[in-house]
């Protein structure tokens, strides 16, 4: 089954009746943000439609509008928040409703999605795509007899819908009606004779049947179509591996990787091939890819453990069984491996303890009480072929942990910025000494919108004006012992010194992160479950205490977002998102804040709520927010 957004359309401009004449200026941004929308251009599309929701927060037009960008840029529980808004106004809209379901699908809540559905079924009983969404949804909920009838309503009324052709020969597939699942894909193949689609799907059929020359042909004709077709690469690297062709397969996997870098699958079976050609320290780092990307995945945390076991590392392929055990409880085979493990590592107590689980679970797998997971005969280092093969009891939504994870910059004094929140007092002050709005403090952004041409203003009147510009500009090309020496020549006391202190603190905290013997990042390495915990670090209590200190007398956001970000340095991360919580307490719109509190709060574990502040940083114009999105909250 294709994991494919349902097709959703924009129905709810046109359904609505017209409004007074007063309020005909929604009518703007309505058809502005669906103007983007059909053009792709997603963010611009929340741009536009948040200017309106800023003066009507509550129009459910404008949030069903969001709501669609945000499903397009795989925000999926940002456009629920838009979604649970408009259905609280008006719960019997359709489109809504469609769209809530189709959110709900992609974060793995397919019986609730049924309800959504259910209900724009009784609303718009005709419409041919909610009964295909219906057929999806279905299928998720692995009732496969319902989806196949309806992918066949479905193409009673649009015989060329190629997502319904196909997802009805996957489902008799399912069904275990092979010959009709081959029809369903000929059809296809037929009726969509440039589409590389029904090709991978007849070939992934042949090759279940063992027929490999059979897919091999087909594979060649779906690649003469689309060359960088990565499902009909991995079965031509499968078939080539079977073939004895190991090295070929492994460059045809490469080629997969290299065209879509986050599949976890290509990753396992080049790591398997790896193993096979004893290239074990490659086969460990592409379970570890793989594994970040997939992180509750069974198989690899199990052949993560042999290679480490292999590598004479007993004590790591302990770890390894133990994330596999505390992820998938009744995984005999990770039992009896771990069991030898500690043989190994001399804890006798507990391999007697891991073997008599293993026992006590192959007696209930054969007793019929659990299922293959429970069967020390079956392979788990095998090739995988299918996604729907590559997953395992334990394979809930969770977000993958990050490897490294890089917070938006510090704020700091800028010449010539426009700051686009409330500003600083000392700045303010400052500025008043300068005759013009000189210094600004801000968190540094690509935007040329932001920037003034300070040039057009008169000359600075005051010396220590000159020499702290001077240290901003030394500051900014990373030269920070430069820009030390260059505050060291001002008074401590006067209208400047807050803006020196706080510079000062900037410069210790970049030459403390910078130093050549320490990451300026934080890598994370996942293990189990538990949240993960940033290396050493430099000790930053100086920087910390200055701007402490300038919190008490000058209080403003972005002195909490900047402790936030020394704090998340310092290896403090309960410290971090305190810092990030108080600046949004104190400005609840900066964006900023609240992408660095998602990015911390998705190493200390909190998925649900790190997700929900990356959306809100995407919804305030943090463009990034949306990858991070995409790599870490959906699976």
């Amino acid at each position: 089954m294709q994991r494919r957004p349902a097709t959703i359309f924009l129905f709810a401009i046109l359904l609505f009746p017209l409004l007074v004449h007063g309020q005909l200026d929604r009518y703007y941004y309505y058809f502005k943000t669906q103007k983007q929308i059909t053009r792709g251009q997603y963010t611009g599309a929340i741009a536009a439609i948040n200017i309106f929701l800023n003066n009507q927060p509550d129009d459910d037009i404008a949030l069903y509008l969001r709501a669609l960008a945000k499903y397009n840029l795989e925000d999926y529980r940002g456009a629920l928040q838009d979604l649970d808004r408009t259905l609280l106004h008006k719960p019997f809209t359709p489109e809504a409703l469609v769209l809530r379901g189709g959110c709900l699908n992609q974060l793995g809540e397919s019986r609730r999605a049924m309800g959504d559905i259910r209900l724009a079924q009784e609303l718009r009983p005709s419409d041919r795509h909610i009964v295909y969404l219906r057929g999806v949804t279905h299928f998720l909920n692995q009732a496969y007899d319902s989806a196949a009838c309806d992918f066949a309503s479905t193409l009673a009324t649009d015989p060329d819908n190629l997502d319904a052709r196909l997802n009805l020969g996957i489902a008799h597939l399912q069904l275990g009606d092979t010959a009709q699942a081959l029809a369903d894909f000929e059809h296809a193949r037929r009726s969509h004779p440039y589409s590389a689609a029904p090709l991978v799907n007849l070939a992934r059929v042949y090759y279940g049947q063992k027929q490999q020359k059979e897919a091999l042909r087909t594979i060649g004709e779906a690649l003469a179509i689309e060359k960088t077709s990565t499902p009909a690469l991995l079965l031509r690297a499968l078939i080539e591996h079977d073939q004895g062709k190991v090295d070929q397969a492994i460059q045809t996997l490469s080629t997969v990787i290299r065209l879509a870098p986050r599949s976890s699958l290509a990753l396992f079976n080049r790591a398997i091939m790896l193993t096979e050609r004893e290239k074990l320290p490659e086969a460990l780092a592409d379970y570890q890819a793989a594994q970040e990307i997939s992180p509750s995945n069974v198989f690899i945390r199990f052949n993560r453990g042999i290679v480490h076991l292999q590598l004479n590392q007993p004590r790591r392929a302990e770890e390894a069984f133990t994330a596999a055990i505390r992820l998938l409880p009744q995984f005999a085979r990770a039992y009896s491996l771990r069991a030898e493990t500690r043989l190994q590592l001399g804890d006798k107590r507990g391999a007697k303890a891991d073997f008599d689980s293993a026992q006590l679970l192959v007696a209930k797998h054969r007793g019929g009480e659990l299922d293959q997971w429970s069967d020390t005969s079956r392979q788990f280092n095998r090739l995988i072929a299918f996604e729907s093969d590559f997953s395992s009891p334990a394979d809930v939504l969770l977000p993958s942990s990050p490897k490294s994870i890089d917070l938006l910059p510090l704020a700091t004094v800028a010449v010539g910025t426009v700051q686009p929140y409330s500003e600083w007092r000392p700045v303010l002050r400052a500025d008043s000494v300068c005759g013009a709005p000189f210094f600004s403090l801000v968190v540094p952004r690509e935007d040329t919108a932001l920037r003034v041409n300070v040039n057009l203003f008169p000359p600075l009147p005051n010396g220590h004006a000159v020499t702290l510009v001077h240290a901003i500009t030394l500051l900014e090309a990373n030269d920070y012992n430069g820009a030390l020496a260059q505050l060291q020549q001002l008074p401590s006391g006067g209208v400047f010194a807050p803006l020196v202190q706080y510079l000062r603190a900037i410069a210790l905290v970049q030459n403390a992160r910078f130093e050549p013997a320490l990451p300026s990042r934080i890598s994370i390495v996942p293990t189990g479950g538990d949240a993960a915990t940033p290396p050493r670090s430099s000790d930053y209590q100086e920087p910390l205490r200055i701007l402490d200190s300038l919190k008490r007398v000058e209080p403003t956001p972005y002195l909490d977002y900047t402790v936030g970000s020394v704090r998340f340095l310092a290896r403090d991360l309960k410290g971090a998102e305190r810092g990030f919580s108080e600046a949004i307490e104190g400005n609840p719109q900066f964006g900023e804040a609240y992408y660095n509190r998602g990015l911390v709060r998705l190493l200390l574990g909190r998925s649900e709520m790190a997700c929900l502040d990356l959306s809100y940083a995407g919804q305030l114009g943090i463009d990034q927010a949306y990858r991070a999105i995409s790599n870490h909250c959906n699976r």
